[in-house]
């Protein structure tokens, strides 16, 4: 009698033991599962933003307008707070909307300038600040966050310069940056057919 519940005994704790190991399988596959899910709606995400971009940047065909769509996009998109957006006249970068920076400071700005944004005019490539400490990055006043040409093929039409970021967004996420792009590419695009149509030239 005393073997038999013995067995019976060992009997019950490999049951448990199976099924304690069963439940640890489903708690992980549950873990995974939520994982997957947080991703799959963070990227459903991420196209809803470059879908709504996209389609806001074909909202209107006066220059101006488009340009203050772009802010639009800046701000409530990719989070800045601070920012200018420049169209290129001949040789000069002309300041035509701007948040929370000193205006005067930026309307007219050579191509030649030093710095990031100079550059970026002039050989069309984006640059973007990726050493900032997080504690810090909202305090820097003295220069850009990102520079992004807006680009029609190789000729840099205008600038989207961002001086800084919202409180809790210490630097430009991956998504931020695919999202300036199609904003430089789309943006470049949308200005060049703009710029036509306000000078009586369809593009």
């Amino acid at each position: 009698m005393r073997e038999q519940l013995h067995w019976e005994n060992e009997a019950l704790r490999a049951e448990m033991a199976v099924l304690r190991a069963e439940n640890e399988q489903l708690r992980a596959d549950e873990r995974w599962r939520a994982q997957r899910q947080g991703l799959v709606e963070a990227e459903l995400g991420h196209l809803v933003r470059l879908r709504v971009a996209s389609q806001r940047l074909h909202e209107t065909l006066h220059p101006l307008e488009l340009l203050d769509i772009l802010r639009d996009l800046l701000i409530n998109l990719v989070g800045s707070e601070t920012l200018g957006i420049f169209e290129r006249e001949g040789t000069e970068l002309v300041l035509r909307v701007s948040l929370g920076i000193d205006a005067e400071r930026f309307r007219r700005l050579p191509l030649e300038v030093d710095g990031p944004i100079g550059h970026s005019a002039r050989t069309g490539a984006s640059w973007l600040e990726e050493l900032m400490e997080a504690g810090s990055a909202q305090k820097r006043t003295d220069g850009p966050r990102a520079c992004v040409p807006l680009r029609l093929g190789g000729h840099v039409l205008g600038m989207m310069v961002l001086f800084g970021l919202l409180p809790h967004k210490p630097r430009l996420a991956p998504e931020d940056r695919e999202l300036l792009e199609l904003l430089a590419t789309e943006g470049g695009r949308a200005l060049f057919c703009a710029r036509g149509m306000a000078a009586g030239k369809p593009s």
